[in-house]
């Protein structure tokens, strides 16, 4: 945190929204999701030499620049909450201090400085996606410019169109009645067409790498003498326009500009700190979804340095004319393709019109306002207004991002994964030659290493994973073993998927069921849906992964299924009752399934891992007194490694273990018991 003589200093300069205590601690706290101990959120800080992709876990900013370049190339990811949640990587620090760094004008270059979430985006936006945002527009228009004529012109255009357009839907019959109404009475504007024709108005706001981050001045051109910020969340949208996560977003509007022509919207729209996107892009998941995006409430506050001024007001995404979903479309498609993504505005319905310099003039800027924007799901946007020609440039863009990629060495996805046979040799197995193996989850982590340490022996394996990339990166690190693994993507929460990915496999002799998440949670967070989510992800699976294989099993006489259970239930660890009690099911499923499958000499055991050490357990949760705490419980004081847990998988699955059916196997050096 800033030293205790900066404490005033980013008080005055970062004021509380309405109910905040005035302290530090809740103005940095306030700029974070209410519920930041499970949001995951992405962005992009300055360490040394340039921009870094960073995860926030925990409170904790982790560099992830390993796994991913750019945010571009984080967001095109099928793994991108994968890589977000767990992903190894060095720690910047505690979020709340770059946050503290970011407001704090006189910190000076020294730490990693905060930037805009977004790279190679292209940066779009969306304009008179409300109906208060169209009504104001065609005032600017038929003002042309002069923001004096703004009061006489509202009660003017709103005695004859009314106030309330919300309950007409773009492109509709009653929308085109409207219309044909309005061009009968000579009032028709080209900003009424976008409001409420089938077409939306979307521009590019700014260039990509040009949007300032959270803390930051935006800048107003200097020509402009009427000008509002507009609060707006932005969708952070990949190149097959799939939307992966969101942010708040700053379009500096300048009323005056705009007014005089519509030809005008490059000046009045693209300037030197015209757009501000942060201070992070949370990533959908199954907390925060684009139907929290359609039911959010942006806020915002402005306030004068100079005059005391303080304006108040709110976006309320559930009067937006058009989905968000549908503003995506109508953006990217077969009409327009963005290869490196893009970031989009959805809009907003505050048009400030309180007057603050005169009577009837409106609202403008002040050189000094501060603005926040801000959504419980996704913090605080806080920004200083200065000039466009008085604040700092824009120097650092593509051609330097490039510059910097071609001098540096970055890891390959999944690079960062420790080699699953590097402690020791594994003992041979003839018995496992040639026997057909799969794996679940075995793109990283645990998974992985059941995937090498099989296809050593000389398996055939096919392993199965969402995590396309580390997938990819793990198969072909593995190419030249005699029998490589085969990787297979598969979501083993759809069960049909399921079915038809183990029918083009063909009968298996071996079936680790290994796939698991254990997310932390509280229970006052849990909802139904959730809990059906840990239970999809965490149990059934393991069922019906073994319902696929079993009738070859039974018909050949011989066949082996290791479950994998956890030894956090038996030790009763905090903040995981749903996955512990999905690993609790399994060792009572273990039993059932040997009962049952045992006539047919097939063998089902369970696995029960300790502490593991792997690149997610150590990214997300690994402290120097966690492991203590580890160490201090376990018989043997050294961590369980991956090649522990595939030693004891290797055994189970070989003939050496012909009698050993319907059983739990620990390997948790003696922790469990001790």
């Amino acid at each position: 945190m800033p030293p205790p003589g900066n404490r005033v200093k980013i008080l005055s300069q970062f004021a509380c929204m309405p109910g905040e205590r005035e302290t530090l601690e809740n103005n940095i706290n306030a700029m974070l999701p209410d519920d930041l101990s499970r949001a995951v959120m992405v962005g992009r800080v300055w360490c040394h030499d340039g921009p870094c992709v960073v995860a926030v876990r925990n409170g904790e900013v982790f560099d992830i620049s390993g796994h991913a370049h750019t945010m571009s190339d984080l967001l095109e990811r099928d793994d991108a909450l994968d890589i977000a949640r767990s992903a190894p990587g060095p720690s910047l620090g505690p979020v709340q201090q770059l946050l503290a760094h970011a407001i704090d004008r006189n910190a000076g270059n020294n730490g990693p400085q905060l930037l805009a979430p977004c790279d190679l985006q292209a940066v779009k936006a969306c304009g008179v996606t409300f109906a208060v945002s169209l009504l104001e527009r065609v005032i600017e228009e038929q003002a042309k410019g002069v923001p004096a004529r703004a009061a006489e012109l509202r009660a003017e255009i709103q005695t004859i169109i009314g106030s309330d357009l919300s309950a007409i839907r773009p492109g509709s019959d009653e929308a085109q009645k409207l219309k044909e109404s309005l061009i009968a009475r000579g009032i028709w504007s080209q900003y009424m067409e976008v409001g409420i024709g089938k077409d939306a108005e979307v521009f590019s706001k700014s260039q990509p790498m040009a949007s300032v981050a959270s803390g930051a001045d935006v800048g107003l051109h200097p020509d402009s003498k009427w000008n509002n910020p507009e609060p707006e969340i932005v969708l952070a949208v990949n190149s097959r326009a799939q939307v992966r996560g969101a942010t708040l977003g700053n379009d500096v509007n300048l009323r005056d500009i705009e007014g005089r022509s519509a030809l005008l919207l490059g000046k009045a729209k693209d300037n030197n700190g015209s757009c501000a996107i942060g201070p992070f892009i949370r990533l959908f998941d199954e907390h925060f979804t684009i139907d929290t995006v359609r039911n959010a409430e942006v806020r915002m506050l402005i306030e004068g340095q100079d005059d005391d001024f303080r304006l108040e007001g709110s976006s309320r995404m559930r009067e937006i004319s058009r989905d968000p979903l549908d503003l995506v479309a109508q953006t990217c498609g077969p009409h327009h393709q963005y290869p490196d993504g893009f970031m989009l505005f959805l809009g907003t319905m505050f048009s400030p019109i309180k007057d603050r310099d005169a009577a009837g003039g409106g609202f403008t800027h002040h050189l000094g306002d501060r603005v926040t924007i801000a959504t419980p799901s996704l913090g605080a946007l806080v920004n200083t207004v200065q000039r466009s020609d008085q604040i700092a440039p824009w120097t650092y863009g593509t051609r330097a991002l490039l510059n910097r990629a071609r001098s540096a060495t970055v890891a390959a996805p999944g690079a960062a994964q420790p080699k699953p046979n590097t402690a020791f040799e594994q003992p041979i197995y003839p018995s496992l030659a040639g026997k057909r193996v799969v794996v679940t989850g075995g793109g990283s982590g645990i998974g992985a290493g059941m995937v090498e340490a099989f296809a050593r022996q000389g398996a055939r394996v096919h392993f199965l994973d969402i995590a396309d990339a580390d997938s990819r990166a793990l198969e072909a690190n593995l190419s030249g073993l005699a029998v490589p693994p085969v990787y297979l993507p598969c979501d083993l929460t759809n069960l049909e998927t399921v079915a038809k990915v183990f029918a083009a496999i063909g009968p298996v002799d071996v079936l680790i069921n290994n796939a698991a998440n254990d997310d932390r949670h509280a229970l006052a967070e849990v909802t139904p849906q959730y809990w059906e989510n840990r239970m999809a992800v965490n149990l059934r699976h393991q069922y019906f992964c073994a319902q696929a294989v079993a009738p070859a099993m039974q018909a050949q006489g011989d066949g082996v299924i290791l479950n994998f259970g956890s030894i956090s239930w038996h030790l009763a660890l905090p903040d995981l009752t749903l996955y512990m009690t999905a690993k609790a099911a399994i060792e009572g499923m273990t039993r059932g399934l040997a009962r049952d499958l045992g006539p047919h000499n097939v063998r089902v055991n369970c696995i029960v891992p300790g502490g593991v050490r792997t690149p997610r357990q150590e990214a997300l949760w690994h402290t120097p007194d966690e492991e203590a705490r580890i160490l201090a419980g376990q018989c043997l004081k050294a961590r369980v490694e991956v090649d522990d847990v595939a030693a004891l998988a290797l055994f189970l699955a070989s003939d050496s273990a012909r009698r050993c059916s319907g059983r739990d196997y620990y390997v948790d050096a003696g922790w469990y018991g001790a």
